[in-house]
């Protein structure tokens, strides 16, 4: 029997050496290699951090309501009370950038969102299906993308608007900027479907009576998960730029609302040279942010995308 406890706990003893590092250990580890490797990306990635916690303690982070108005602190430049002034109406210009951090989040996520789940599955069933069905979804891509993006846009948000006037202009934007990037997202996920389609264990699942539904669900989206968060982290940036160009433009998030594209259109354009911190920070807080989130999606196709193994 001793040999036999020995061996038993000499068995133990060399699972437990060889036991796989847990997973807060794989995390940090992921997390360094990640650091070190793409230090832009990261600095990305810090900064999405910080306009999501932005948006999601804007109340405990503001100074002041965002909308308060009073003729008696109009037009202060930056000081230790308004820290980045405040504009033609009262209104303390920081407190408005953090509400404005609010508006970019729920437009990038929920469009994200909104765009990535009829796009995915358009793409997937256009690659599966092929045929007649493939050939007529790709001419519609082709009519659509023939159009200006930008006209495309304004075209959706003035129809959108006239037919739901009850409807928050968020939501419209939201639904603006996922119907063009739904049917762009599609194309892309479509050679990516294709791929895993004609792939050697889609045809012997087929084989052995597996349904359509079952595997496009169970084998082909699981295999385009890393398009899909490369696509997702990109649009992000995009859609917060996109809202801020159509607010901007007068066609977006109107104002008292604070939009940074609206601040920069009605309060910053009026007085670029009276007051020109109205201009610099829903500037600058666009600037970051969209560098922030575009970098953080470079870096992580560059991570995802195996054909960029080398950069890695």
């Amino acid at each position: 029997m001793e040999p036999q406890m020995a061996m038993t706990e000499a068995a133990q003893q060399f699972g437990r050496s060889v036991a796989p590092p847990s997973i807060p250990y794989r995390v940090l580890s992921a997390t360094w290699k990640f650091l070190r490797r793409k230090p832009l990306g990261a600095f990305g990635a810090a900064i999405t951090l910080m306009l999501i916690l932005t948006a999601l303690f804007a109340d405990s982070i503001a100074q002041y309501d965002p909308l308060e108005q009073s003729q008696r602190t109009a037009l202060i430049a930056p000081n230790s009370v308004y820290w980045a002034g405040t504009d033609q109406f009262g209104r303390d210009v920081f407190s408005r950038l953090v509400y404005g951090a609010r508006i970019s989040l729920f437009v990038g996520v929920f469009a994200v969102m909104l765009g990535l789940i009829p796009g995915t599955a358009l793409g997937v069933l256009s690659a599966y299906l092929g045929g007649t069905f493939d050939y007529l979804v790709q001419r519609v891509v082709d009519a659509i993308q023939a159009v200006p993006g930008i006209i495309l846009l304004i075209a959706i948000m003035v129809v959108l608007g006239a037919r739901f006037p009850n409807v928050p202009a968020q939501v419209i934007v939201v639904i603006a900027l996922a119907i063009p990037n739904a049917i762009s997202e599609s194309r892309v996920l479509r050679g990516a479907s294709m791929q895993v389609a004609r792939s050697e264990y889609v045809m012997a699942a087929r084989a052995v009576g597996a349904t359509d539904v079952r595997v496009m669900l169970k084998h082909v989206l699981p295999n385009i998960t890393s398009p899909i968060i490369i696509l997702a982290s990109l649009a992000f940036g995009q859609f917060i730029l996109a809202e801020a160009t159509l607010s901007f433009l007068g066609f977006g998030i109107q104002a008292p609302a604070p939009s940074w594209g609206n601040m920069l259109s009605a309060e910053g354009r009026a007085y670029m040279f009276a007051a020109p911190w109205l201009l610099w920070g829903p500037a600058i807080a666009l600037s970051l942010v969209v560098f922030g989130a575009n970098m953080f999606g470079d870096a992580l196709r560059d991570v995802l995308d195996p054909r960029l193994k080398g950069s890695r």
